[in-house]
């Protein structure tokens, strides 16, 4: 089962640690990584996966390094 390094950013931290090791099935998608952290689809603005921009549909990897950002408001 891959197990890969999460970071989560700014409001999401209500729902996981700034930072985690979460297992996963093989072929889990980023969707099911924020399933599984309790955080909402709708929260999550971006995701990046070894510092490339991700689609949610994104199959990961045993040791893929997961940021995951909320929408960001200010000016």
């Amino acid at each position: 089962m891959p197990k890969v390094r999460v970071r989560v950013y700014a409001g999401l931290r209500e729902y996981a640690p700034e930072w985690s090791e979460v297992e996963l099935p093989a072929g889990a998608t980023l969707l099911l990584l924020y399933e599984r952290l309790g955080i909402p689809g709708e929260a999550v603005k971006q995701s990046f996966v070894n510092g490339r921009l991700a689609d949610p549909e994104r199959a990961l990897e045993d040791g893929d390094e997961v940021g995951i950002f909320p929408p960001l408001a200010g000016g």
